[in-house]
């Protein structure tokens, strides 16, 4: 049975403030979407991105304020699920942690690793505060 797409969001974009339970309802708005899209195959991948870019902007970017905001933009089109996470943070040194080598007995620094991994693309703004994800429809 083929979903019922009028009622699937194809994109949104949510701002939330820097706590983890917020966080973690919106994973399970995004896991939620791509199940209902038929999806079922990349919704572990997209949804452990988006739990990583979120837990990164909260605790580090913002620094666990929660005067301060996160906002996450997924989309769906044909090919490609975008996610973009932006926070209110300065930002970090993403070329210096894209070249570094990791312990596999290291407690922080594992996003970036975790993205090459299971995205497709990433990208960054220049001053490090926004990351952008891409991550193929096609079921593994």
């Amino acid at each position: 049975m083929k979903p019922d797409c009028d009622r699937i969001p194809l994109s949104f974009t949510q701002k939330i403030s820097s706590r983890v339970e917020e966080a973690e309802s919106l994973c399970l708005r995004i896991r939620g979407a791509l199940v209902a899209a038929g999806l079922r195959g990349v919704a572990f991948r997209v949804e452990l991105l988006a739990r990583e870019c979120l837990a990164n902007a909260i605790n580090h970017g913002n620094r666990r304020n929660v005067d301060k905001s996160v906002e996450l933009r997924f989309a769906m089109g044909r090919k490609w699920i975008r996610l973009e996470v932006t926070d209110e943070g300065p930002g970090f040194a993403w070329r210096r942690e894209q070249r570094r080598k990791r312990s596999t007995a290291a407690t922080s620094g594992r996003g970036v690793e975790l993205y090459s991994l299971y995205a497709e693309r990433v990208g960054f703004n220049r001053s490090g505060n926004r990351i952008r994800l891409w991550v193929s429809r096609k079921q593994i």
